[in-house]
């Protein structure tokens, strides 16, 4: 293996298991989104997706913040990076959500929060059953 290649193993931005989590919510979503679609219209799986890609954008945007001192044993670093972190994944789920909301017409409000739900929940559940030996 080339030296820069696994220089970039090591210093990735996401580790395997954010990208696994990743993998598996945008899965669900889709899921999810295809499901109410089905059941409840277009629009309200279009919101249903909505709603989750709010969430998965702010994943994506927070992780390379909260990992920034993953190889530091000073808890006071790790503590404020993942305090920024979710700060700032609440403020791009703030921003994304107001966007959502004035911007698509046709938004069925109570599957955006269903999708906005069945993300922030998976992340968790990812997040926590993590499996050690990868």
């Amino acid at each position: 293996m080339i030296k820069s290649q696994q220089i970039n193993k090591k210093k990735g931005l996401f580790p395997p298991y954010v990208k696994n989590m990743l993998k598996k919510i945008s899965t669900i979503s889709a899921t999810s989104a295809l499901i109410v679609s089905g059941f409840f219209g277009v629009h309200a799986g279009i919101s249903v997706f909505c709603g989750a890609f709010v969430v998965i954008i702010g994943l994506i945007v927070s992780t390379p913040i909260a990992h920034k001192s993953r190889g530091t044993l000073n808890a006071s670093s790790i503590v404020m990076d993942a305090l920024k972190a979710e700060g700032i994944k609440i403020l791009i789920i703030i921003l994304l959500l107001w966007a959502v909301f004035n911007f698509y017409e046709d938004k069925v409000p109570l599957a955006i929060i269903f999708g906005l739900a069945i993300a922030a929940i998976f992340s968790g559940i990812g997040l926590t059953k993590l499996d050690t030996k990868t």
